[in-house]
């Protein structure tokens, strides 16, 4: 099994947490949300991960650090990696066709801008699976329409009038990826109108249009991470499904920690309250504050508050009297109470 990610964005609405750090890699839950995305998927299907691709950007975004990174995470599969590059972003379409020279075979494409948590159950008897995830206001989302059969007949985005309530979550299956490389072969040598873009669901259409059987399969978690907001709520949901043990940090003082919370290395607590919903990536103190519902980066410090919901970034100096900040990597904010 090959799993592509493509993720060449540069995640414009999470900045300025996605100025040198690509959104997939950002840590919810402990580890990076591509991460968790690959974990799941490994955990779900009964056949090997044998390649990972990943659909990236350009060498100034995607440098030699974050591919090392992503070689990291495949290697805890015992994965290839294969990197190739979108540049210019002219959509889904065309970035798995960027990587046309390894569409063969069976393989999972899987957006990675979304936590999952749940089983990816594979039917080898059909052509293809869509992920979905049943939402009450289908009209803000993609969804499929079924027919009698339960088989997928159509994609429709953001339908006006109601076709289901089945959202498309951005993961896929096809039992032969070369199928798809051939219908949007074509479609990618058509001049695009102002606008427009290149879309991965063009190759599915014309594939269904073919009689080849695509079915949708419900995912039973499926968690945003586009904004600071959404990502923040994942992170809470994440952790209540993994309920890690925050285990190894140097307690001072008094401190509560009120589960579920995830703490990294070398992570120093005094006279606060964690939790619940808190995750403390490495090499950070906390002094005489209570945080919840909310993602510390690395490297920071953060004392003297009452966070809630909040996402402060790495290599940041935090004290202050907010209760709910947004604070990018390598801030400082210091409260002057003689002023």
């Amino acid at each position: 099994m090959k799993v592509f990610i493509p993720m060449a964005g540069r995640g414009a609405r999470l900045k300025p947490f996605t100025l040198k750090t690509p959104k997939p890699l950002i840590n919810v839950a402990g580890r990076p949300i591509v991460s968790h995305l690959i974990n799941q998927i490994a955990l779900s299907i009964n056949t090997k991960i044998e390649e990972i691709i990943y659909i990236v950007g350009d060498e100034c975004y995607f440098d030699d650090k974050i591919i090392k990174l992503l070689e990291d995470i495949s290697n805890q599969y015992n994965a290839k990696t294969k990197i190739y590059r979108q540049i210019e972003k002219l959509g889904t379409g065309h970035a798995i066709m960027c990587a046309k020279d390894s569409l063969n075979g069976p393989a999972i494409i899987a957006y990675a801008d979304t936590l999952i948590h749940g089983r990816l159950t594979i039917n080898d008897e059909v052509d293809g699976l869509i992920w979905v995830k049943e939402v009450k206001d289908p009209s803000s989302y993609g969804v499929v329409r079924l027919n009698s059969k339960s088989n997928i007949i159509e994609l429709v985005e953001k339908p006006e009038t109601y076709i289901s309530n089945k959202a498309v979550v951005g993961i896929y299956y096809f039992k032969d990826a070369a199928i798809l490389r051939e219908e949007l072969r074509p479609y990618l040598n058509q001049k695009l109108s102002p606008g427009e873009e290149y879309l991965l669901n063009f190759g599915i259409e014309k594939m269904i249009e073919k009689d080849y059987i695509f079915k949708s399969q419900i995912l039973e978690n499926w968690m945003d991470c586009g904004t600071p907001k959404l990502i923040i709520n994942s992170n809470s949901k994440m952790l209540t499904l993994l309920t890690p043990e925050p285990v190894g940090y140097k307690k001072e003082g008094s401190v509560e920690v009120i589960e579920p919370v995830f703490m990294g290395k070398n992570i120093t607590i005094s006279n606060s309250t964690i939790g619940p919903g808190v995750t403390i990536n490495d090499n950070v103190e906390i002094k005489n504050s209570n945080i919840s519902s909310s993602i510390i980066m690395e490297n920071s410090k953060i004392s003297n508050t009452e966070l809630k919901n909040s996402l402060i970034g790495s290599n940041t100096i935090f004290d202050g009297k907010f209760k709910n900040i947004y604070l990018g990597d390598y801030s400082k904010v210091e409260s002057n109470d003689d002023e």
